[in-house]
């Protein structure tokens, strides 16, 4: 008889215990309430474009768009390349060459190109991580379609129309003599 009286208390007592917990968990936003949007590039010289790079080099971006679109977190990381200068987000498809419409870094002084300074490039491999906001939009007014706000180049990067390069410059003319001197582009991959 007390077996069944403490095994009912302690069934009792773990469905009170169930149920508190649920409630705790539901009050508190217990449910998946995460409405961010991720966009991921898989960087490689094959993929440049008007003309393919023959690199080492390769390289991700993965893209993190809020509920509210009002900013992108983002996380670049590449390998095997040389002499790494800047890195954006251009406007265009897998066949295009577009223009940049977000720095996600840059050194020396590409730096004063972007209307935010964006971190430093690790020059050869490494990670870059940072969160983008309107203040680091360069508007393009005559972009295919124009970007003049914000929203225009998250809805850009939704569509899958814009793309994550990374710019290699070696400071020798000529340039574009290989790995480590593609100023136009060593790596790119489209923000998917």
């Amino acid at each position: 008889m007390q077996m069944q009286i403490f095994r009912r208390t302690v069934l009792g007592l773990m469905v009170l215990g169930l149920t508190v917990s649920m409630l705790a968990i539901l009050s508190c936003g217990g449910s998946d309430n995460d409405n961010t949007t991720q966009r991921t590039a898989s960087l490689t010289g094959a993929a440049e474009r008007p003309t393919p790079r023959t690199t080492n080099g390769s390289g991700s971006a993965v893209l993190t768009i809020n509920d509210t679109q009002s900013q992108i977190s983002y996380t670049l990381t590449y390998t095997g390349l040389s002499n790494v200068v800047q890195a954006h987000i251009h406007e265009g498809d897998a066949n295009t060459a577009g223009s940049i419409f977000l720095f996600l870094c840059a050194n020396g002084t590409l730096k004063a190109n972007a209307p935010v300074p964006p971190p430093d490039c690790p020059t050869s491999s490494g990670t870059v991580t940072g969160t983008l906001t309107e203040a680091n939009l360069i508007k393009l007014p005559t972009g295919s379609p124009p970007i003049n706000s914000f929203a225009d180049g998250v809805a850009q990067i939704l569509s899958g129309n814009s793309y994550t390069n990374i710019h290699t410059d070696d400071g020798v003319a000529p340039q574009n003599t290989g790995p480590g001197d593609f100023p136009g582009g060593e790596v790119r991959g489209q923000n998917q």
